[in-house]
């Protein structure tokens, strides 16, 4: 197992913010931490990271103890904050080759990186001068270029236009195909269900879901027959439940209304809020 969490908790005062959350994640997999706002998964990230001590249990990462080795955890593991915090009046390449610098690690990376981001012939402006995208970028590959085996990310596609999430999220599939283990927060379900294998989701501080994405969506979701059919007037597309709706489905039929009928799995915004208990 490449992350082994047994027990971890945080108690701030008498309020306990992460309650006895136990998971474990293999290599390559990529586990995304869902929950309201305020539910614990910020922290439970941070515990992870090594810059929040837990009260109470115990995580393995990469075979590192969390509690006695955090110093070998953090030099094997890329952070991408949901705020930035880059140089602002250094260059791209100078942000990355900073990092490298820390991190004992050559150069000689840095050029491959900025144009598989496509943000080589921007590499030697000023990040103050970056998009938001362009930025995001930058800190996704600051977090790399140390060739970490687990990767942090906290809101990674938050915010973005269309490019720079499509470039993302294209890398960030390519990092796990290769092996990179990943652990995510984010509030965009489309960037969960394209990335993660598997959904953890947060409740008051307790992990009360832990499941294979389709697992989930089978447990907690319900299925939708979306019929597209000709009215009077045009052709309409309804989503219909095949059950309860199952009389409407067949009055189309009879009639000879129906164009095409296609199953829709349960979307994670519903499951999200079903299990948010939101309606």
């Amino acid at each position: 197992m490449t992350i082994t969490v047994n027990g971890l908790s945080k108690v701030y005062g008498r309020r306990t913010v992460v309650d006895q959350i136990s998971f474990t994640l293999q290599r390559g997999q990529t586990l995304g931490l869902l929950g309201p706002n305020g539910a614990g998964k910020s922290t439970t990230m941070r515990m992870l990271m090594g810059l929040t001590r837990p009260s109470s249990g115990s995580a393995l990462i990469m075979d590192y103890d969390l509690l006695t080795q955090v110093k070998q955890i953090q030099s094997r593991i890329g952070v991408v904050f949901e705020k930035p915090n880059l140089f602002e009046n250094l260059t791209g390449y100078q942000n990355l080759a900073f990092f490298c610098k820390l991190h004992h690690r050559p150069v000689s990376p840095i050029r491959p990186l900025l144009e598989r981001m496509e943000l080589w012939d921007r590499a030697h402006e000023p990040v103050k001068i970056y998009s938001k995208g362009m930025r995001q970028r930058i800190l996704i590959l600051r977090a790399l270029v140390h060739q970490p085996q687990v990767l942090f990310l906290d809101e990674p596609c938050s915010g973005l236009d269309p490019v720079s999430t499509r470039i993302i999220r294209d890398y960030l599939l390519e990092l796990k195909a290769q092996g990179i283990t990943m652990l995510l927060t984010s509030h965009d379900m489309e960037e969960v269900d394209e990335l993660c294998d598997l959904i953890g989701f947060i409740n008051h501080g307790r992990l009360i879901v832990l499941e294979q994405k389709q697992s989930l969506k089978a447990a907690y979701g319900s299925q939708h027959l979306k019929v597209t059919y000709q009215t009077d007037a045009a052709i309409r597309e309804e989503l219909l439940d095949p059950i309860n709706d199952l009389a409407k489905l067949e009055q189309l039929y009879r009639e000879n209304r129906v164009i095409a009928v296609r199953s829709t799995e349960a979307s994670l915004a519903d499951i999200f809020r079903k299990l948010s208990g939101v309606n």
